[in-house]
Parts: structure tokens; C-alpha cells; sequence
């Protein structure tokens, strides 16, 4: 019998997934009443983790002239791509930067990969190469300023979040260096 209700919670749960849309599903399928249906989508949905897109610092976020049916986040009215185009140290100039490099140089798509500081769980640090060019990325992804691993390597430093070079890797520092044997 147990295992029959693991298997039903499995389905309720694929069912739950996708919110609003398996609403009906979940009450013919189960028998549950409106209010164990929704307590089931809260649960599991996917939508917890949703906003609409924020484009504008407008109505909706500029994401409609109507009104959407997940809310909007709080935070719309200086956080929307509008506000992010016009700031140079803004997350959308680091991706488009990102997407530059990556079009000007071969290693950050095609260049072999390997993993490094495997066992620091501090960092994510790797190196790519290619036709003796060398491309290392170290990322900290610690509220928290930790060492420069010893395998930092001097080289010209192609992007990063923060403005220059520490000893240190910041809080949440990113930065791929590159450098030619």
C-alpha cells in the first residue's frame, strides 16, 4: 500500500508541475478537493520560481497591457532590461560582453577542458586550451574574499566583475585570464 501512495504522490507531483495548467488534471485524477489541489501546486509548481520578464520600469514591467497572471516582482522598477541597457556594469553588458569574447576567440568554445582545485569547494577553476593558447577562469561563489589558488598564472585578463587584479578572488568574483605558451 505504501508504495501505491509513493507512486500517486509521483504523479500528483508531474501533474503539479506545470501549475495552472494541470489544475483540472490533478482534481479529476485524484478526487482531491480545490484547496488539496492547490496546496499541491504551491508545493511543486515551477511558477513559485517565475516573474513575468521585466523590460520596463512601466506597468507590468512592460511585459503586458494586461495583467498577468503570476505577479510581477517588487523589484520591476529598477531591475527590467530598459534600466540594464543604459548601466555599462550591468549583468545584460557582462553577458554581451561574454558572447563577444566568446565569437573573437576560438579556446572559449573549442579549446580542451580541464577541471581544477577539484577538491576546493570554494571555487570553480579551469583551464582551457588551445593551439598553445591558454585560457584560465576562476569563479568564487563565496559571500566571502578567499586565496588566489596557487595556479593563478599571469596573463592578459580578458573579463571579470570586479575593476582590476587582487591577490584575493572577492565576494563572487569572476575572471578568465589568457595567456599564449
Amino acid at each position: 500500500m505504501a508504495c501505491g501512495r509513493i507512486f500517486e504522490a509521483e504523479a500528483l507531483w508531474m501533474m503539479a508541475r506545470d501549475g495552472v495548467l494541470q489544475y483540472h488534471d490533478i482534481l479529476r485524477a485524484s478526487g482531491r478537493s480545490e484547496d488539496e489541489t492547490m496546496k499541491i501546486i504551491g508545493a511543486r509548481s515551477r511558477d513559485n520560481g517565475r516573474t513575468p520578464m521585466q523590460w520596463t520600469a512601466g506597468e507590468s514591467a512592460g511585459f503586458t497591457t494586461g495583467t498577468p497572471w503570476l505577479g510581477v516582482n517588487r523589484n520591476y522598477a529598477v531591475i527590467n532590461v530598459e534600466a540594464e541597457r543604459e548601466d555599462d556594469d550591468s549583468i545584460l553588458a557582462f553577458y554581451r560582453r561574454l558572447i563577444a569574447l566568446r565569437k573573437e576567440y576560438r579556446i572559449i568554445a573549442e579549446g580542451s577542458i580541464r577541471f581544477l582545485e577539484r577538491e576546493n569547494d570554494e571555487i570553480l577553476a579551469y583551464e582551457r586550451e588551445l593551439e598553445g593558447e591558454h585560457l584560465l577562469v576562476l569563479c568564487n561563489f563565496r559571500a566571502a574574499e578567499i586565496a588566489m589558488p596557487a595556479l593563478h598564472a599571469a596573463g592578459e585578463k580578458l573579463i571579470g566583475n570586479y575593476p582590476g587584479m587582487a591577490a584575493h578572488l572577492r565576494p563572487y568574483e569572476v575572471i578568465a585570464l589568457r595567456w599564449g605558451e
